[in-house]
C-alpha cells in the first residue's frame, strides 16, 4: 500500500464512514449517551459498558533541564491537543545523584545512595500546576520508571552489571533506597493530584535478564513503590521489552497493564489469558506517525474487536515519538472518539 500523509481532512472524513458502518462499534445499549472522561474511564477499569473505548497517547517534551512550570505547560498544551481520556504525565527529570558525582562507578559510589524526601521537586511542581488546569475534568498518573532503570541512568548498564554480579547485597540495597525515594515521590505525587502511577519496568525482559534472577534481585523493589499507591484505583504496569517476564508481571498488585502487542507479539486476546484487569495498548508505537489512515484504523478495529470494549484502554504499547505530527494526533483523536 502507498503510504499517504495523514491530513486532518482524511481522518474526519474516514472516522464519519466507520461510524455510520458500525465498524469500530455502535454505543452499546444500556451506556450512557454521552459518558464524561473520568466516568468512562472508571466504568472501563470495572469492566462495564462504554460508550466509547478510552484512549491516551504520550510522547516525551525533552524539558528536563527546564523548571517545572515548562513541564507543566506542555503538559496541558499536548493534553488540549490530543484530548485523551487519561493523561499520563511524563517524568524526564534524573534522579539526583549523590552530590559531587556525576555517574556511579565504584562501590564507594554506591554506598553513598540514600533515600531522598523529594527526589524530583520540579516534577512535584508541575503535577501541581496540571492538576489545577484539569480540574478534575481528567484523571492523570504519574510516571515512575522503575529502580533498576534508575540505576542505570545513574551509571550505565554495563556497571549496573558489574556492581549485581560482584556485590549482590549492595545492588540491593541501592535499589531499596532508590525505591524508598520513589515512594516518597509517590505519596507527593498523590498529594498532587495524581489518580495513581504509570510504572515502567524495563527490566523483567529475557534481553536483560534470567526470570528468576528478576524475581531475586528486582521484583521487591518494584513492589516498594506500588505498595505506596495501594489504596489507588488507578495504578498501570508499563510492561517494556520484546519478551517480558509475564509469570512474575501479572501478579504486580495492579489495575492496568500497558505493553506493545507489535514489540512482543502477544496480541490482546493472549495477554487477555494472563492479565484478568485492564489492557491498554493496541496501537503500533513504532508505526503511528507513518502509518496510512488505512492502516490505523485497521489497528483500532482489531484492538476494538478484540476487547469487546470491556477493560480496555486504547493507545500506544510504548512512547510515540516526540517529534511526532500534529496532524496524526489529531486524527487519531477523532478515530478513537468514534470507536
Amino acid at each position: 500500500m502507498t503510504k499517504e500523509p495523514l491530513p486532518r481532512r482524511s481522518f474526519l472524513r474516514l472516522a464519519g464512514t466507520l461510524a455510520v458502518s458500525g465498524s469500530l462499534g455502535p454505543t452499546l445499549r444500556g451506556a450512557k449517551a454521552q459518558m464524561s472522561k473520568v466516568e468512562r474511564l472508571k466504568a472501563a477499569l470495572r469492566g462495564e459498558r462504554v460508550d466509547r473505548v478510552p484512549f491516551t497517547c504520550w510522547h516525551h517534551f525533552g524539558l528536563e533541564k527546564k523548571p517545572g512550570e515548562n513541564h507543566a505547560e506542555a503538559t496541558i498544551a499536548f493534553y488540549r491537543k490530543c484530548d485523551p481520556d487519561l493523561l499520563k504525565v511524563m517524568s524526564d527529570f534524573p534522579y539526583p545523584p549523590p552530590e559531587g558525582l556525576e555517574k556511579l562507578s565504584q562501590p564507594e559510589d554506591w554506598q553513598r545512595i540514600e533515600p531522598l524526601k523529594n527526589p524530583f521537586p520540579e516534577q512535584i511542581k508541575a503535577l501541581r500546576l496540571i492538576a489545577k488546569e484539569l480540574k478534575g475534568q481528567a484523571l492523570f498518573v504519574e510516571t515512575i520508571f522503575h529502580s533498576w532503570n534508575v540505576a542505570e541512568k545513574l551509571s550505565s548498564k554495563k556497571d549496573l552489571v558489574q556492581l549485581k554480579e560482584n556485590d549482590p547485597k549492595l545492588f540491593k540495597k541501592v535499589l531499596r533506597a532508590i525505591s524508598e525515594s520513589q515512594a516518597n515521590h509517590v505519596r507527593l505525587a498523590l498529594d498532587a493530584g495524581a489518580a495513581g502511577v504509570f510504572l515502567a519496568v524495563s527490566a523483567a525482559d529475557e534481553f536483560v535478564t534470567d526470570a528468576q534472577d528478576y524475581l531475586k534481585m528486582g521484583r521487591e523493589s518494584d513492589l516498594m513503590i506500588l505498595d505506596a499507591v495501594r489504596d489507588k484505583e488507578l495504578n498501570i504496569l508499563h510492561v517494556h521489552g520484546k519478551k517480558p517476564h509475564w509469570d512474575t508481571l501479572v501478579t504486580y498488585p495492579v489495575q492496568v497493564i500497558n505493553y506493545s502487542v507489535h514489540g512482543t507479539g502477544l496480541g490482546l486476546t493472549g495477554a487477555r489469558t494472563k492479565f484478568t484487569g485492564t489492557l491498554m495498548g493496541g496501537l503500533n508505537e513504532e508505526k503511528i506517525a507513518t502509518q496510512s489512515t488505512d492502516e490505523l484504523a485497521r489497528d483500532i478495529q482489531a484492538a476494538v474487536a478484540a476487547m469487546q470494549k470491556r477493560r480496555f484502554i486504547l493507545s500506544p504499547g510504548c512512547s510515540v515519538p516526540n517529534d511526532i505530527s500534529p496532524e496524526v494526533l489529531l486524527g487519531l483523536r477523532e478515530l478513537a472518539r468514534k470507536g
